[in-house]
């Protein structure tokens, strides 16, 4: 809008005096004129026709009287004589001013009497109605009538006269000429006004214009002409001082620009001298950058190796039996102190790469939910130690299931929470997590630790994610640390495309104390990802928790679970409601919160209650033999909603994992190092798994010791654990080398797993691409040979200890349909390991049975809720078997007997034939992959 008006201001020459003068003084001048004028011509034709109106009432009232005395005299004698006077009469009437004819008029418009200029027939019809009418335009004129009251007359009479106009219409020229006139008179003297005023200060003002663009560098000392009057000609006079004002500056500054220009020359070669400075210490600080990288390199070598011996050690001698408490208790506390000291190594490490931008993030699928409670579940004896109590709220709209780095997640979310623990003398911490923003697959989701804590100053909040910084140094001698943990945490969680930040709890309310720390996180969900909650709507739950914020978890969680729930306010209140508990059904849980005496408590319940009994509370501080007493279960602290799942349907708190033992009779492992502490700790680790260990403390050793098995005829190692760092020749070399002299033979490569401190960026990568086959940090865990050994001499192990025939069993592998049952994807659900797979194939086969009976009688008596329930039952057994046919077909099944549920609707006659085809379809499936799965378990028998 501001453009337009801007345009049209240009088109219309306002911009210029000339124009604005006509614009804001001719123009509303002659318009305030011309509505004058209009106004006057109307009120003058007004006055005028209202004093020809007063005129023609006076007339007809005069002459009324007469009227209607000679009309009645007319109609009583009905003479020609009576006629002849009441004409004479109306003659008479013509004397009055600017009237033109007389006449009566009955009521039909028939002229009784007629006078004048106006023919009788030439009369317009009257308006009867009314008694008196007026003015009527007709041939220029106005007629006006008065009705004459006639009693004798035998029709109603109106006096009607003719009025001449031709005196309005003079009174309206003399006025329109007098406007004329008084406006000509008006333009003229603002023609004169605007002549005067454009030559006493518009052409002035053109001419200073011209003489302002005349000027330039080369004319400002040439004479300035004064020759306006008034204030004009002081103007010109200041723009003449300002011209010399400028003629002597720009000499000025032409003088100081050439001296600049000097000094710029000077300055120019000095900083060509300083680049040459700034270049030559950009170059050491690059190289002492490089030194700074291998010193970290070298530093974690040098502390990670004696801490592989430390642990190895340490892990061998508490597996001895004949420990005293004391002995086990002192190297207890070395291994705390070890691993102390390898998480601050890891901080180090883990700051340098981030700072030199190498840390790079895994992505896979992982189970957020479960992530975090892992993380709660290992520093909750420290927040038992100190009595916190610790609660965790995972919101229903998000997913389980995410696909990001879990190791990275857990190490910002335990530096959090432990930090948390370890600034709160008492109170409480609560962990929430949320979805802050839902775009398809892509999730930001919202992790906060709120704690009632000592809290921050102001100042404090400002170093607060600052490398190597803590509150003040108070909290440092009090609490200690290294101030990398929240730094780290931050720089995480920018390369997760997120944000971190601290709140003050008293600025949200003022009673409450202690800090919010919260991160924000993105990551991405599986294409098939579901929300949904199992249902318990038969359950009945009596609870008493202490902790108002776990009291609130439990309760909405068992919403979600459709569980009837019962809150009580206090233990008298949890007796009370004891009696009226059904104390054999299986539908009730009574929970109670682990406080005071637990021992009379329980004691007290079992008195009154004989039913399903859960005590919640942390896992060391509630005494297994006390809950077996009192036959009760252990619910832990902080809940989670597969615990409080497995609780609802009576299984065991942690699901029994089917572990088989390592057996590695047979396997021959070589194991190089320069260290002999660790060739002495890996060589122990290596024989309590029965596997054959030969020492090699450098990597010509090894060359030796494999140049002579080849020379043997023996059969080459089943695996090389290599060190990387080694004198002389390095574990790359070496593994260069056997990598040739393997190329020499046909068919020979034996899996070289690097055995190395070095834990910077892509280590791993460049050990990959020299030859090696996988990578372990030091210190190395029996856990991860045990994984190792699986992974890399799985083939090599199974053929040692298995009597089946391989030819047969590969045939008959490769003979079934891998739909129906696929027994590669078998083992990699078990980790690679056959029993295992073997083991839960038997154990979904031998589910068959009961799972269909159940699901037939829920047909039968239409319980559709408790049938959704079971197919997910299977559903989730399927997905630890390779039967991908079984799989899909349960999956679907619990789909399509969920939207019963999901539409609130009852079911009909069609979804109960659809459930019966769908159930025979499921039968069919059992019954292939069972009949596959007892030819796969005979051949292993």
């Amino acid at each position: 809008m501001q453009n337009i008006n801007k345009t049209l201001y240009k088109r219309l020459k306002l911009n210029h005096a000339y124009g604005q003068l006509i614009a804001l003084i001719f123009v509303p001048i002659m318009v305030l004129a011309c509505v004058g004028a209009l106004l006057v011509l109307h009120e003058t034709s007004h006055s005028a026709k209202a004093q020809q109106q007063y005129a023609a009432v006076a007339i007809l009232s005069r002459y009324q009287h007469i009227a209607e005395v000679l009309l009645q005299q007319q109609f009583v004698e009905n003479t020609i004589l009576s006629q002849q006077v009441t004409k004479n009469s109306l003659q008479n009437m013509l004397q009055e001013k600017s009237l033109v004819s007389v006449a009566i008029i009955d009521s039909n418009n028939q002229n009784l009497s007629n006078i004048g200029f106006r023919k009788a027939d030439q009369w317009p019809k009257i308006p009867t109605n009314i008694e008196s009418f007026g003015p009527i335009s007709d041939q220029g004129n106005s007629i006006y009538g008065i009705e004459l009251k006639v009693p004798q007359a035998p029709r109603h009479l109106w006096l009607v006269i003719e009025l001449d106009n031709q005196p309005l219409q003079l009174s309206r020229y003399r006025v329109f000429i007098v406007l004329i006139t008084t406006g000509l008179l008006t333009l003229l003297l603002l023609v004169l006004c605007l002549n005067f005023y454009s030559r006493r200060w518009i052409a002035p003002m053109y001419e200073i214009r011209m003489q302002l663009q005349r000027l330039s560098a080369d004319t400002l000392d040439q004479h300035v002409l004064v020759n306006s009057t008034g204030e004009l000609r002081l103007l010109q006079r200041d723009i003449a001082n300002v011209v010399k004002r400028l003629h002597f500056s720009f000499l000025e500054l032409k003088e100081h620009t050439e001296q600049t220009e000097d000094d710029l020359r000077r300055t120019l070669d000095t900083l060509e001298v300083q680049n040459i400075t700034y270049k030559q210490a950009r170059d050491q600080a690059i190289s002492s950058n490089q030194a700074k990288s291998v010193f970290l390199a070298n530093i974690s070598h040098e502390l990670r190796t004696p801490l592989n011996s430390i642990d190895g050690f340490i892990h061998l001698m508490l597996r001895q039996d004949n420990l005293t408490h004391d002995q086990s208790l002192y190297l207890q506390t070395i291994r705390k102190s070890s691993a102390h000291l390898l998480a601050l190594i890891n901080d180090v490490l883990d700051f340098s790469k981030i700072d030199a931008g190498k840390l790079e993030l895994e992505t896979a699928p992982f189970d957020l939910e479960e992530a975090v409670f892992d993380v709660m579940d290992m520093l909750s004896p420290l927040a038992a130690q100190k009595q916190i109590d610790m609660a965790f709220y995972y919101a229903d709209n998000v997913p389980r299931h995410v696909i990001g780095d879990a190791l990275r997640v857990k190490q910002i979310l335990t530096n959090l929470i432990s930090n948390a623990i370890k600034f709160t003398p008492d109170g409480e911490i609560i962990v929430r997590v949320r979805v802050e923003q839902d775009q398809k697959q892509h999730y930001l989701l919202h992790f906060s630790v709120q704690d009632s804590g000592i809290g921050l100053s102001g100042t404090d909040r400002k170093r607060l994610f600052e490398s190597f910084s803590q509150g003040d140094a108070s909290v440092t001698r009090q609490f200690g640390g290294t101030g990398l943990g929240l730094a780290i945490s931050k720089q995480l969680v920018s390369l997760m495309q997120g944000q971190i930040g601290f709140e003050d709890n008293q600025e949200r309310a003022p009673t409450d104390k202690g800090s919010t720390f919260w991160f924000t996180a993105n990551f991405e969900c599986p294409a098939h990802h579901s929300l949904e909650h199992p249902a318990f709507p038969e359950m009945h739950v009596v609870s008493y928790v202490a902790h108002p914020a776990t009291a609130t978890v439990l309760r909405h969680y068992l919403e979600n679970y459709q569980v009837q729930h019962t809150e009580t306010l206090s233990i008298l209140d949890l007796f009370s409601r004891l009696n009226g508990l059904k104390n054999t059904s299986d539908n009730t849980w009574l929970i109670v919160d682990h406080s005071g005496d637990t021992e009379a408590m329980l004691k007290e319940i079992r008195g009154r209650y004989q039913g399903n009994l859960a005590v919640y509370g942390y896992q060391m501080m509630l005494d297994p033999n006390m809950l077996h007493q009192f036959k009760a279960r252990a619910l832990y602290q902080p809940i989670s909603r597969t615990a409080l799942v497995n609780l609802l349907e009576n299984k065991p708190l942690f699901e029994a994992e089917s572990h088989t033992k390592f057996e590695g009779c047979g396997l021959q492992v070589l194991i190089v190092d320069d260290h002999l502490p660790n060739l002495i700790v890996l060589e122990a680790l290596l024989g309590e798994l029965k596997v054959e260990a030969i020492k090699a403390m450098s990597g010509q050793e090894a060359l030796q010791i494999i140049q002579q098995r080849i020379e043997q005829g023996i059969s080459p190692f089943d695996l090389i654990f290599m060190d990387i760092q080694m004198p002389v020749m390095s574990g790359i070399d070496t593994t260069r080398a056997i990598r040739s002299l393997e190329s020499t033979l046909d068919g020979m490569r034996m899996p070289i797993i690097a055995l190395t401190a070095h834990a910077l960026a892509d280590e791993k990568q460049k050990l990959l691409k020299v030859g090696m086959d996988d990578y372990v940090t030091k210190p190395i865990q029996i856990e991860q040979i045990i994984q190792i050994l699986t992974q890399w001499t799985s083939d090599k192990f199974a053929s040692s200890t298995s009597s089946v025939s391989k030819n047969e069993k590969t045939v008959f592998i490769e003979s079934v349909d891998p739909q129906i049952l696929d027994w590669k994807m078998s083992l990699q659900l078990a980790a690679n390991k056959e029993e295992l797979a073997q083991d839960l194939l038997k154990m979904l086969v031998k589910s068959f049975p009961n799972e269909l009976a159940e699901m037939q009688q829920l047909v039968e008596l239409e319980d559709f809720p408790q049938l959704e329930h079971v197919l997910h039952r299977l559903y989730g057994a399927t997905r630890y078997v390779g039967t991908p046919r079984l799989q899909n077909i349960s999956g679907q099944f619990e789909q399509f007997v969920s939207t019963l549920r999901k539409e609130r609707r009852k079911a009909d006659e069609q979804f109960i034939q659809e459930v019966l085809r769908r159930l025979t379809e499921l039968e069919h499936a059992i019954d292939d992959v069972t009949a596959a799965a007892k030819k796969m378990l005979n051949l292993d028998e």
